[in-house]
């Protein structure tokens, strides 16, 4: 009875073990609520005039997407994609760089022609080698699945050290996104990103 017993209590804590190392690596799902408080102007299917600007109906199905296709597991890394998404885009206002006007840079990360060229190779093989100029490579990638994941796609591609890494993008770190942003994009910091940024981690948190 007593290795009956043993058997049972191992494979007990056997399955609680399992149980925690799945959830732990569980993607983080948004809802519509907290996206909504996120990015309160783009709240139900009125609130868009043009048709290059997303609802946030559409930005949450496109976006939780992108975290089950790129793994992203951490809560962290998905505020700072939204944020940084919501930024570069006016709250999904925009998907082509308007100002200055830069050809080929866009999707709602706005990245640049360089790295919308290798997106687009690698999620549209077949047709990328025939879009000849930077604009029409653009264009494979200007559908919301594609245009919302490219920041997790940036993330995890481009900047690796900065995805499940403790020690970055940590929870509830605004420096942590400046670096991100500074360091792993190269980008250029304007303190309005970290008002983007303290609305969506208080809207998901």
């Amino acid at each position: 009875m007593k290795l009956a017993s043993n058997v049972i209590f191992f494979c007990t804590l056997g399955l609680v073990t399992l149980f925690a190392a799945s959830s732990a690596n569980a993607a983080f799902t948004v809802t519509q609520a907290q996206l909504d408080k996120a990015v309160p102007d783009r709240v139900g299917t009125g609130s868009c005039a043009s048709s290059e600007c997303a609802t946030n109906p559409r930005a949450l199905v496109s976006i939780n997407k992108a975290i089950a296709k790129y793994g992203i597991t951490r809560k962290s890394e998905v505020i700072a994609m939204v944020a940084l998404m919501a930024f570069e885009s006016g709250d999904w206002l925009y998907n082509i760089n308007h100002t200055p006007g830069v050809p080929g840079q866009g999707t709602r990360a706005m990245i640049s022609p360089e790295f919308v060229a290798q997106y687009a190779q690698l999620l549209h093989p077949d047709q990328a080698p025939k879009a000849v100029s930077v604009v029409d490579k653009l264009q494979l990638v200007l559908n919301d699945d594609d245009s919302f994941g490219s920041a997790f796609w940036f993330l995890t591609a481009k900047a690796p050290q900065y995805h499940n890494n403790d020690a970055r993008l940590r929870a509830g770190n605004a420096a942590d996104f400046k670096d991100y942003v500074v360091t792993g994009l190269n980008g250029g910091w304007d303190p309005r990103r970290e008002d983007v940024w303290n609305r969506v981690n208080t809207a998901f948190n």
